[in-house]
Order: C-alpha cells, then structure tokens, then sequence
C-alpha cells in the first residue's frame, strides 16, 4: 500500500511523517521497553501539537539538522550469566526513528524474502495500531514450516546469529537500502524523499548505535525492519542457490535432504554472512533429524505447554465461572517456570498477563494461600531471575505485599553482592515507589546510590522514589548537581519528582535544560496521580477480559 498522500503528513524532516501512525505504533512498540517510563509517556502521546513544536525548535536549533541526543548504553541481565547493551534514546530520537521506519517500509517491505517471517509489513493494517503482521502467527508458521523436515525424514539445519543487531554496521545500512533503491515501485520525486530519509537514518546512526559505526538499537521494531533489509542479500542468495531457507529475526533455519547437505548449507551460509558482517552462533547450532535427542529438538521447539492451551481455551468461554477455574493451572505454570528457570519462555509471560487480569478482574485472591506462595517465590528467586525482573515487578506491584516481604525486597536492594544489576534495581525502586514503601534505610541508600553514580540507570527510578516516600528535600538537594550530559530520563524524572518545588531551589536545573526537556511539567502534571508522577495502570473490565488481550498475552 503505497503512503499517504502529502497532504495528510507533516513535513518535519526532509520526507513525510504520518505523525498518527507513528505515535500509534511507538505505543505498541514501547510497551516491553528495557526501562518503563514513571509516566508510560502519556503526556507526550497525548499532545501531537507539543511535539511538533519541539521538532521544529530542535531542527532550528540545528539550522535544519535534527540534532539527536548521544546514546546512552546500559547493560541489561540475560539469562545465566551473560549481560547485553541497552540503548536508550529519548522519546523525540524515538519518535524519529519509529518515523523514518514507518515512511520506508511500505517501499521496502514488497522487495524482501517470503521466507523472511519476522517483522513483515501488513499491508491492511486491520488494527491501526501495528506496521507489522501478527508475531506469534509468523513464529508459529516458522516453526510449522521448519519442524516438517523432522516428519519427513530430512535434516534441519538451525542455528541464530551472533550478536545481531551489534553487528550491523551504519555503512551496511546506508548500501543495502540504496542498492535496493532502483528496484522499488516508486516515482522519482518518491524516490528523492526516500534517499532523503535514508540519508537522515545513517547520519543519526551515528549518535544511536553502540558506537559511531556499528550497533543497533535493540529491543525497537525500526532496528528489526533495518536488519532485515540489510540481511536481504543472504536470504536472497540462499534462495536462488536452491535452499529451503527460512529466517525469523535472527533465526535462520533451513531443510535439507540430509545431514551432509546440511553441512554444506551451514558453509555457503557462512560465507554470505560474511559480506554483511555477520556470523552464526555455534553455541546455538544444530543438525537435527528424527532421531536427535529430545532435548536437542525442544531447545529449538520448545512447543506450547498443555496447560497454556487448556488455559486459553477456558477464558474464551467468556464464564466467570470457568475462567476462574483457570486460577489454579496459571499459577502451577509459573511455579514451574520459575523452578525451572524458564522465565523468559512464552508460557512464563503468558501465565503473568493472564494472572494481572485475573487481579484485575477480582477473581484471584490477593491475600490467599496461592498470591502467599508466589510471593515468597518470586522474592526468594530475585537474584537467579535478575533477566525477568520486569515481569517479577508486573506481579508483585498487584499482589499486595505486607511489610515483612517488602522487608526483604529492601534487604536485597541492600546487598551489593546480591542486586548487581542497575536495570533490575531501576524495576524495583519503581515498585517500592507505587506501594509509597519508605524505611530511613531505604532512604539512606537511595541517597548514597545518587552520591556514589547518578549516571546509573537506577538513579532515575530513585529519583521518583524519593518523591513518592515525601522526601523531596533529598532531591533538592542535587539540583545543584543537575546537568544538561544527564541521560534525559534522568533528567525527565528529576523534573518530574521536583515538580512541586520552589523554582529558587531548581534555577540551576532550569539553566540546564534542553528544548526536549523545557514544558515537561507543564506537559506532565495533569498525568499525575494524587499528584504522585506514576501513571496508573490500565484495567480490563470482566466483560473484556479475552476479547482485549493481545496476541502477546
């Protein structure tokens, strides 16, 4: 489907911005962000003249050139005990991002594989809130595709790439869209807009990547349609050299007639990879046939588990009655999770927003003998499920703690051999602070935590703590500290959490402050709640529980 006409777009860069499409999508796109916003943003989502006015100051600023704010790189837990980089951006970079991803892949999107499954564009577009076709159907038809060379008796060849979205360099990225620039369907004035966004793509790449040249931001829906079009040589050559090539992100699959073939598949593989970077992951790697070993075949098909069918076909019954019934099977499903420390799987995250709605819904007892025990699980498995802390936090910000489990939160906060990880202590300050828990240690220790670094990613959760506990004099006492190289959602949520001081004591933060960050008070207040800058969680009713859960969920 070819873009809207220019009429009902916004010239803010040197090509159109469907500014509606791109708001409605960045708000599907930053529901799992590594670092939840105090706000979910809604003061900015709420106001497209605010944000095109401070588009426009920025670009003045630049005498026409964006100027994009430099990288901030964290370092998020992964399962074991590896750890992987975080880019965060501010929400105009974001914004920016979303926008030029959004103009480009109506053009881009019809040149690439059909065997590319993940992140391909949906023409239809039936919900108006998502670029992209349905995830879980395109995941479910990559492993049905891929699982029959099992049932066929042929060799399957699986493996994932290494460091993907590290690896793709700015200068791949400009050559692979501008080789594939004089095969798109497009006019030449189009065409001349659509160099235009690519140009400015490769220039900001250089203030949002994990350095100068190489690295894309992860966990962004943009990134995942970028290195699509940069892996499309690959999948392209292997397709013409004959394969039965299959990839979704960074998954490659392909079925072969034997395990020899299979052999020299995974070569010539190698080999294109090469000419864009990249390389497999030989940790990751497997030739599977009918007679592998189970646990071979389930690492990379890992199936759904029983009971998270039973489950979804209990709630489209749409009886509270049945739906209740359910109670008893999400709660052995996460048990079983978390004692076999699959937290990441699908049935994890499945079972956690089926719980919240049943909270949600009045139906699950937050003060019986099933919230008690997953509590006391969730708590004493902190530190071996740092990765899953965000989804730990979604759970135990509704199941009502009582003072001696929110004891034991403060001492694991406490213990600097045990909370290691800025981005899993950022969750749990935040959690602390919709419960208003405050104890003077805790005090005391968010204190020393801005003294020590404020650069950590926790600090910016701190800083909203302190407001919400009433201890806006600490934070006062840092806005002499206040600087402009601050992330920006540090110093967003400073702003935030001193919105009720004296403008004496923040001159120095006023001084300071950036186009992106002047108004947001102004901007924010009426998002509050009971003058506390948390928003409040949205709720689904009983009636609409099923019918609005996603396909995420």
């Amino acid at each position: 489907m070819p873009p809207r006409s220019d009429d009902e777009r916004t010239e803010i860069l040197a090509f159109p911005i469907d500014v509606d499409v791109v708001l409605q999508h960045l708000h599907r796109d930053m529901r799992d962000d590594w670092f939840e916003d105090a706000l979910q943003h809604r003061d900015l989502f709420s106001s497209k003249t605010s944000l095109r006015e401070v588009l426009y100051e920025v670009l003045l600023e630049g005498n026409g050139r964006y100027g994009a704010s430099k990288r901030n790189v964290c370092d998020i837990p992964k399962k074991g005990l590896g750890v992987r980089y975080a880019l965060e951006t501010d929400f105009y970079d974001r914004f920016i991002y979303q926008a030029i991803c959004s103009y480009l892949i109506p053009f881009y999107d019809p040149l690439l594989s059909h065997r590319v499954l993940g992140h391909r564009y949906d023409k239809r577009q039936r919900t108006g809130k998502d670029l992209f076709k349905g995830r879980i159907e395109l995941w479910q038809t990559f492993e049905g595709v891929t699982r029959t060379a099992l049932h066929n008796n042929q060799a399957l060849f699986a493996t994932d790439l290494i460091n993907y979205f590290e690896n793709i360099t700015t200068e791949s990225i400009r050559e692979a869209f501008e080789a594939m620039l004089p095969k798109i369907t497009a006019s030449g004035p189009q065409k001349v807009l659509i160099r235009n966004s690519i140009n400015t793509l490769c220039e900001l790449m250089t203030y949002w990547g994990y350095s100068e040249r190489h690295g894309l931001p992860q966990n962004r829906d943009a990134s995942s349609f970028i290195a699509n079009v940069v892996l499309n040589t690959v999948d392209q050559e292997m397709v013409r050299l004959g394969f039965d090539y299959y990839r979704y992100v960074d998954d490659i699959r392909i079925i072969c007639d034997s395990p020899r073939a299979a052999r020299h598949a995974a070569t010539l593989l190698i080999g294109q990879l090469r000419t864009v970077g990249m390389n497999i992951n030989s940790s990751k790697t497997k030739i599977l046939t009918a007679d592998s070993p189970t646990s071979d075949v389930d690492e990379f098909f890992p199936g759904s588990d029983d009971r998270s069918i039973t489950i979804d076909n209990m709630w489209r019954s749409r009886s509270r009655r049945v739906i209740i019934r359910s109670t008893k099977y999400i709660f052995q499903l996460l048990q079983e999770c978390i004692d076999s420390k699959q937290t990441q799987s699908r049935q994890f995250r499945f079972a956690v927003n089926r719980l919240i709605r049943l909270v949600d819904a009045g139906i699950f007892d937050v003060r019986g003998e099933m919230a008690e025990k997953l509590k006391s699980l969730l708590i004493d498995s902190l530190e071996d499920h740092a990765v899953s802390t965000d989804q730990y936090c979604r759970l135990l910000s509704i199941l009502e703690l009582v003072p001696t489990e929110l004891g034991r939160i403060e001492q694991f906060l406490c213990d600097d051999e045990r909370a290691i990880h800025s981005w899993q202590n950022y969750h749990l300050w935040l959690t602390l602070a919709r419960i208003r828990f405050k104890t003077q240690k805790l005090v005391a220790l968010a204190t020393q935590r801005i003294q020590d670094n404020v650069l950590q990613p926790e600090v910016a959760a701190i800083f909203i703590y302190l407001r919400c506990v009433g201890e806006v004099g600490v934070l006062e006492g840092f806005a002499v500290s206040f600087r402009s190289n601050w992330p920006y959602y540090h110093q967003r949520n400073y702003l935030l959490a001193t919105s009720d001081s004296n403008r004496e004591f923040l001159k120095p933060v006023i001084a300071q402050l950036g186009i992106k960050l002047k108004g947001t008070v102004n901007r924010a207040r009426s998002h509050f709640v009971e003058n506390i800058p948390l928003a409040e969680r949205e709720r689904t009713p009983m009636p609409k529980m099923y019918d609005e859960l996603s396909p995420y969920d």
